[in-house]
């Protein structure tokens, strides 16, 4: 796999996305209880986990199913290749990047290890609300980009080490599309294969 540690942590990060997401800006209390209430779950998920751990794996990929916006990022992350996937591939690609976006926390296992996710700052940009939190235990530093209303909302993208998880799926779309003239099964293939970051 390709995207490793150095290739993740050197991505850009703080890019500005435009998922195209068109609900408006949310009161900031409402994105902070529901990226709490996220967090609470990562934080049990990842307690006594482990590097390399694939049903854990596929626990925190039918977590963030739950919470975020699993095709509106893999498609931000395609870029203008989103039209070139085969219509019936799409869901089993969605799938993919689900398991790809749970490697990231399988990975980082320990880190998120903690007794409570505190929420230190939170702002609109546009139309997301942005979350600043911290892991009460490892210190690890989270971000949370929340859109939609009240009852409704949903995660756009999360900040870990400093990079934003679409920013660096999308380098690694482009590089591996690149690389296969446009073949998406290697694409496919290193997703499958998702188990570092």
């Amino acid at each position: 796999m390709t995207l490793n540690r150095r290739h993740f942590l050197l991505a850009v990060a703080g890019l500005p996305l435009g998922l195209g997401l068109a609900a408006p800006a949310l009161a900031t209390a409402p994105a902070e209880d529901y990226v709490h209430q996220l967090g609470v779950e990562v934080l049990k998920l990842a307690q006594g986990g482990h590097r390399g751990d694939k049903a854990l794996q596929r626990r925190f990929a039918n977590l963030l199913n739950r919470y975020i916006n699993i095709p509106s990022v893999a498609n931000f992350a395609l870029g203008t290749a989103r039209q070139d996937l085969p219509a019936g591939d799409k869901g089993m690609f969605y799938d993919l990047v689900a398991n790809y976006a749970a490697a990231l926390f399988v990975w980082y296992v320990q880190d998120f290890q903690g007794s409570d996710l505190k929420i230190t700052t939170s702002n609109d940009q546009g139309k997301f609300t942005v979350v600043d939190s911290a892991i009460v235990g490892s210190g690890e530093q989270l971000r949370w980009r929340v859109y939609g209303n009240p009852g409704a909302l949903r995660i756009a993208d999360i900040n870990v080490k400093g990079v934003w998880l679409t920013i660096a799926m999308k380098k690694m779309f482009e590089d591996t599309l690149n690389a296969s003239k446009g073949d998406f099964k290697p694409l496919y293939a290193k997703l499958r294969e998702a188990e570092t970051w």
